[in-house]
């Protein structure tokens, strides 16, 4: 008996661990291989807040107009445009947010008196700020209850973004 609840249990915990992997292996990733590459590259957090910038610029062009297209440039400096549902994009938009946002605290934690993180929280601003009507915009294309929450919570990470910016 000890042994059959002994492999139960184990059967359990490699199910347990096979399904957690997975999950983790399906979750997917709001940069894009390019734009990673690019937050690498640069380490200082004026040029990093301006990536995650471009980053979400790309993903509200898409939310917009999903037929949009980039010039040859862009495709060179920033690869392929994002794939995903609205309620992907979206979810992406608010993760950049959220990320942006804590790449500027542990700037501000690591060196306060850093000249760039003025600079780069004043972009952040300038790009939550320019994003909000077009996002507010978005409302009547979101047909499904998970995209209108996903619409609703991007709105209030980039309102807490603008908020919070403004204060510093």
């Amino acid at each position: 008996m000890k042994k059959q609840f002994g492999y139960v249990l184990l059967c359990l915990l490699c199910a347990l661990l096979t399904s957690a992997s997975f999950a983790q292996a399906v979750r997917r990733d709001h940069l894009t291989d390019k734009e990673v590459d690019l937050i690498r590259e640069w380490q200082e957090i004026d040029k990093r807040i301006e990536i995650f910038v471009k980053a979400a610029d790309r993903r509200l062009l898409l939310l917009q107009n999903p037929e949009a297209v980039q010039t040859k440039k862009e495709e060179e400096n920033w690869g392929p445009l994002p794939k995903g549902s609205k309620l992907e994009l979206l979810t992406d938009y608010k993760r950049l947010l959220e990320e942006s946002m804590e790449k500027l605290e542990d700037a501000f934690e690591r060196n306060g008196k850093d000249p760039k993180i003025p600079k780069a929280l004043n972009k952040f601003k300038e790009a939550t700020t320019r994003h909000l009507s077009p996002l507010r915009a978005l409302a009547d294309k979101m047909a499904t209850k998970p995209e209108q929450r996903a619409l609703a919570e991007a709105i209030e990470e980039a309102e807490t973004a603008t908020k919070g910016s403004m204060h510093q």
